[in-house]
């Protein structure tokens, strides 16, 4: 079963670049870390010195932009919830707005903790 995202765990385009989800809803938390509910993985910028990246999008060599991201299209918890909106699991994954490529999408590189696991 995957884990559940909070506060801490990384998100990352197809382009290498990583996002550190800086907080979750406060209602749910793991270890003291916020779940990341269906939402907040949405309109985040890889650029740099957006909040919270990691490592910047270098995009496509031929194409160099960075990606914002789409809201989950997989990996939204049915089962756990805070107030309604789905948390986001490790297998969670979605697409890319990237004018250099069309085809660029996300997924988690790291829930951000081992604890709890929930099936989708």
């Amino acid at each position: 079963m995957p884990n559940v995202v909070v506060a801490g765990g990384l998100i990352q385009c197809s382009h290498g670049g990583q996002i550190q989800f800086l907080s979750g809803a406060s209602q749910l938390q793991v270890s003291g870390s916020g779940a990341i509910t269906f939402g907040m993985e949405a309109s985040l910028s890889f650029a740099p010195n957006a909040p919270g990246v990691k490592v910047p999008c270098q995009g496509k060599p031929s194409a160099p932009s960075p990606c914002t991201s789409s809201p989950a299209t997989a990996g939204v918890s049915t089962l756990l919830t805070v107030g309604g909106v789905g948390v986001l699991l490790s297998s969670a994954q979605g697409l890319c707005v990237n004018l250099g490529d069309p085809s660029a999408n996300w997924s988690i590189a790291s829930p951000g903790e081992t604890v709890l696991s929930v099936a989708s």
